[in-house]
């Protein structure tokens, strides 16, 4: 199965994190968004810091590594920052405010 090779380049640190490897580009973003939108990491404090990479990939039937020419960017952290919305209010309290 052939995996792809991503990281994290961290702009303050100017260096690239330690690789990841998953199957597909979007189980990266997905992983990546969850830790920018996670209040305790530390992609959440600063999200324009960190830009996510695909650099490559790697068969494991073979261990064979092949480097991406140049790293393709994904996306940098507050690309991925989602709005939180507030639950709507199910009790009614609000309606009966408004009706009285």
């Amino acid at each position: 199965m052939k995996h792809k090779i991503f990281t994290i380049f961290d702009t303050k640190a100017k260096a690239y994190l330690p690789p990841f490897f998953l199957p597909e580009q979007g189980m990266a973003i997905r992983v990546f968004a969850d830790c920018v939108n996670d209040p305790n990491h530390q992609f959440s404090k600063h999200p324009a810091d960190y830009t996510l990479f695909c650099i490559g990939a790697w068969a494991d039937n073979t261990a064979s590594l092949i480097a991406n020419a140049a790293p393709i960017n994904l996306g940098v952290g507050v690309e991925f920052i989602e709005e939180k919305t507030l639950a709507p209010d199910l009790s009614g309290a609000n309606n009966q405010e408004q009706q009285a």
